[in-house]
């Protein structure tokens, strides 16, 4: 794994199936997706289900299963909120050692965990961002760190059978970060580069930051690229309007051929199972 700050995993919030007290995944998941078994968290607050991806990263698709804990959870209030939530890094470094690059924007290093669907224990130390309640009012905005307790391959269980999918993704492409206003933009793109390491590529007034992979995965040139930017339309502007931002538009990347034009795109979600932008790629 590099030293380089990596895409370690992107979380997507829908509804808990109240029978199983899983998540209750859109049907395009199911559809699109090898779908991997997760847990509940310690807390008991949340339980998870993965998409693991071949490049190391995944997305955590994760739910409320006691309500009344959402209020004070990093990821509350609002308990019935379906979406992108929150991004994550991690790095090759000790979870102290890589606070120590952070601590102007970070809080010290959390022990956490959860058991998995097979009875196995995963621990790790998550790195938040500072802000009452773990930075909740942040969470999306500024990406929080994850770093392994045990073994990467039980909290990540990467192997050909669980990162094959139908849709052929093979890793994200690209997060966009949508902010209210000039202020926060400016704001936003200083955390950025603090975190990063770098001011990023300018393009009047959209920002885009380069992360590395945990893997490398030969179909996919380039690292996921971080987007920031002001809203576009009045519907970005209501997003954003709440919290300040919004986050959203996943793009993962999928190996061209056939009648799947390089460049192209393709929406996943829509309609009544809108997840605020998950798209394919062609690469």
């Amino acid at each position: 794994m590099s030293a380089h700050q990596c895409l370690d995993h992107l979380i997507l919030f829908v509804p808990v199936d109240p029978e199983i007290q899983f998540p209750k995944l859109p049907s395009f998941f199911e559809k699109n997706f090898a779908i991997t078994p997760g847990g509940h968290h310690a807390d008991g607050a949340t339980s998870n289900t993965l998409i693991l991806l071949a490049d190391g990263c995944y997305i955590e698709l994760i739910s409320f299963v006691d309500t009344a804990k959402a209020t004070d959870h990093w990821w509350g209030p609002n308990p019935a909120y379906v979406g992108w939530k929150d991004w994550c890094l991690t790095n090759s470094h000790s979870p102290e050692e890589s606070h120590d690059g952070v601590r102007e924007t970070h809080i010290k290093p959390i022990q956490g965990g959860r058991k998995r669907a097979d009875g196995v224990d995963v621990k790790w130390a998550v790195t938040f961002p500072k802000g009452e309640k773990g930075g909740q009012d942040i969470r999306g905005r500024i990406p929080f760190f994850c770093h392994d307790i045990t073994d990467r391959s039980i909290r990540v269980p990467i192997s050909a059978d669980r990162t094959t999918h139908p849709c052929g993704a093979l890793g994200v492409q690209q997060l966009t970060i949508v902010v209210r206003d000039r202020s926060l933009l400016n704001e936003t793109k200083a955390a950025y580069a603090s975190i990063l390491g770098s001011e990023g590529l300018q393009r009047g007034d959209e920002s885009y930051f380069r992360l590395k992979r945990v893997y490398q995965v030969q179909a996919l040139v380039t690292g996921p690229t971080i987007v920031l930017r002001l809203p576009k339309d009045r519907a970005e502007t209501d997003a954003s309007l709440k919290t300040g931002f919004s986050c959203g538009d996943v793009v993962l990347g999928v190996e061209a051929g056939g009648n799947k034009r390089l460049g192209s795109k393709e929406r996943l979600d829509g309609g009544e199972e809108d997840v605020r932008g998950l798209w394919l790629e062609y690469v």
